[in-house]
């Protein structure tokens, strides 16, 4: 019929048509990360994994896999400097050349800006390696480094971090001495006391062993940071420096008397959040804020309290208000 014959012409230039475009089209690709250097799909070829333009906590359990080519690329940055300064080469080489991997590299670091004191490098040298070695921590310290690397502009390669970054340091002693403070031992106890009062001596940063702190985590700065013993912190998650995690004297009903921080939250310089409370996935605490209440996620709080958010009809400027949690 004529209806039939104009719906079967209308169809074949529609297929005309989108053959012509056809050859145009592609597949739209994400464009590269903040680190492009790092080739995470040729790490994943060994095994099927993600391959992120930046460390999200979707590949957290994975990143172990990557642990070779993030020491190479390490390597790789550390001869490139040696080879054109006499300062920086016996350096370079004590801390990262003579090394076989990130762990061992990383373990002996950290004893050398821990000992003094009573503290003998030949003893904590080998326990820091060995505890960098574990799983948890490997893991954990490679995440790390990568999100400090993928979100600081001041942070220019792996390398940076892992020799010049002490938020990153003060962080990887803490890891240590919660390992320690596990095992439950009070032998294993006090050395990860110790760890605790040398990390803070040596970096003005203060985390009781028992803190429990997720992966990709950024102290940045780092000065001033007080982490108290029955707190956590999530995944991904920014602290500047001055941030307090501290109690009120006050217990919850599972004896926790310092706030439980969800993952992905920004915590400005000097915010102080106090007592057995929850701060939200993605919620944001700006600076000098002080926190008491709970904080829902996805929620930025100011001040002493106080709520900020956006009023979808206000006018530049003027777009934001606040009340109390």
């Amino acid at each position: 019929s004529l209806w039939v014959a104009v719906t079967l012409g209308l169809l074949c230039a529609s297929v005309a048509s989108v053959a012509r475009v056809a050859p145009r089209m592609s597949v739209a690709r994400p464009p590269p990360g903040p680190y492009p250097d790092f080739d995470f799909e040729q790490a994943a070829a060994v095994r099927p994994l993600p391959a992120p333009a930046v460390v999200s906590s979707t590949v957290h359990a994975d990143v172990l896999w990557h642990s070779s080519q993030i020491w190479s690329r390490v390597v790789s940055q550390a001869e490139s400097i040696a080879s054109g300064s006499t300062v920086l080469k016996r350096y370079l080489s004590s801390f990262v050349l003579e090394h076989k991997d990130f762990p061992t590299a990383l373990g002996t670091l950290l004893a050398e800006k821990l000992h003094g004191h009573g503290v003998d490098r030949s003893e904590l040298g080998p326990l820091l390696v060995e505890l960098c070695h574990d799983d948890e921590m490997h893991r954990a310290s490679l995440a790390d480094i990568l999100q400090v690397a993928s979100v600081d502009p001041s942070a220019p390669d792996l390398l940076t971090v892992l020799l010049h970054f002490k938020g990153y340091h003060a962080l990887q002693v803490h890891r240590a001495a919660h390992q320690l403070w596990l095992r439950g031992d009070e032998h294993w106890k006090h050395i990860a006391l110790m760890l605790q009062g040398r990390c803070a001596a040596t970096f003005s940063l203060d985390i009781h062993p028992a803190a429990r702190i997720g992966q990709g985590v950024f102290l940045d700065h780092g000065t001033g940071i007080v982490i108290g013993e029955t707190a956590s912190i999530g995944d991904e998650c920014y602290l500047l420096h001055g941030v307090t995690l501290g109690s009120t004297g006050k217990f919850d009903e599972a004896r926790r008397r310092h706030p439980q921080v969800g993952s992905r939250v920004h915590i400005g310089a000097s915010a102080t959040i106090l007592g057995p409370i929850t701060v939200g996935d993605d919620a944001v605490v700006g600076a000098k804020a002080i926190v008491t209440k709970n904080v829902l996620p996805r929620q930025t709080v100011v001040g002493t309290n106080r709520v900020l958010e956006r009023s979808g009809n206000s006018v530049p400027g003027e777009s934001t208000w606040m009340y109390d949690i």
